[in-house]
């Protein structure tokens, strides 16, 4: 009798340690990634009016330094526009900065990046990042991929195959590939990065996804927690509509000249997104940017779109 009572004590201890230990942040639980949008590396020493282009290289250093000086980050993503001209040497030019990076980077097309009638078309910019970055090894502008287990990274390609535009759309074959990739990772936390938000941070029929309600429409069948973070349009903003939190990003080009850290806790029940919101130490330039950009309040954000907790519920 006694050693059945002791029996059953030593199973209600290790179950309870358990529990406690699965809803304790860990390391295998717990991710930290680097959201870097909208550089729009460039070669040329004028300034538009409103991205600071003459000093694009000066920014995106400054902002792997630090990051490089952040621990424990899993990867960088890299939302689109990482040039301002689809040019080879533009992109060669950003590719040898962005290995200065401590940790894996990864890339989302955005409009700039690539041309439909010039040299630097979709397939020749995978094939660029593939020979230029050990840690690209897909064939295609949209990809997925596991960064550790509980965590499915989705990557989508918004940019038109067809003429300038600064509208994204997601064509008919990549939505059926979301869906089959959401399908496959129901037990997971899921994290998108797309160049377009589904969620606008502000009207702007200009910078629109043409097709956004069949995106949404894929994305509603599911209801596991999903995150979608994008730039394109500048601005910082936060929103969380249900299972879903949609998270728009500053350009580190414009005004604030900003980039996240993003901690994720994936517990048995919740996941929480924690965010930081990293200005460029080069304050000089950032007023610079202050000035040239109209409306500059809408682009900072609110103190809830910078630092700030998420707690999106798993429902069973």
């Amino acid at each position: 009798m006694k050693k059945l009572l002791k029996d059953c004590l030593y199973i209600f201890v290790v179950v309870a340690v358990l529990f406690f230990v699965s809803d304790l942040p860990s390391f295998s639980r717990t991710m930290k990634f680097a959201q870097i949008s909208d550089i729009h590396y460039s070669l040329v020493r004028e300034d538009n009016n409103y991205k600071l282009l003459s000093k694009t290289k000066p920014l995106l250093e400054d902002a792997i330094s630090q990051v490089n000086n952040h621990k424990n980050i899993k990867f960088v993503m890299i939302t689109g526009d990482g040039i301002d001209q689809p040019t080879k040497e533009s992109l060669y030019s950003l590719t040898d900065d962005l290995n200065t990076l401590h940790y894996p980077w990864y890339y989302v097309l955005g409009n700039h990046d690539t041309t439909t009638s010039g040299y630097l078309t979709k397939d020749k910019f995978v094939e660029i990042l593939k020979e230029r970055n050990a840690d690209y090894k897909f064939n295609s502008t949209y990809y997925s991929f596991k960064p550790q287990n509980g965590y499915r990274v989705i990557v989508l390609d918004g940019a038109k195959n067809k003429g300038i535009s600064s509208k994204g759309i997601l064509p008919e074959e990549e939505l059926n590939w979301l869906d089959d990739t959401l399908k496959k990772s129901k037990n997971d936390t899921v994290l998108i990065f797309i160049h377009y938000p589904l969620v606008p941070p502000f009207d702007s029929k200009s910078h629109e996804i043409i097709n956004a309600d069949e995106f949404a429409a894929v994305l509603k069948k599911y209801n596991m927690p999903i995150a979608i973070f994008s730039g394109h349009y500048h601005a910082t903003k936060i929103t969380k509509r249900g299972n879903i939190l949609h998270v728009s990003t500053p350009a580190l080009a414009g005004y604030p000249n900003a980039f996240r850290i993003v901690e994720v806790q994936n517990k048995h029940d919740k996941v929480i997104f924690k965010f930081e919101f990293c200005e460029t130490n080069l304050k000089e330039l950032q007023a610079k940017t202050k000035i040239m950009t109209f409306g500059g309040a809408i682009y900072y954000g609110k103190p809830k779109d910078r630092e700030t907790e998420v707690i999106i519920q798993k429902k069973k």
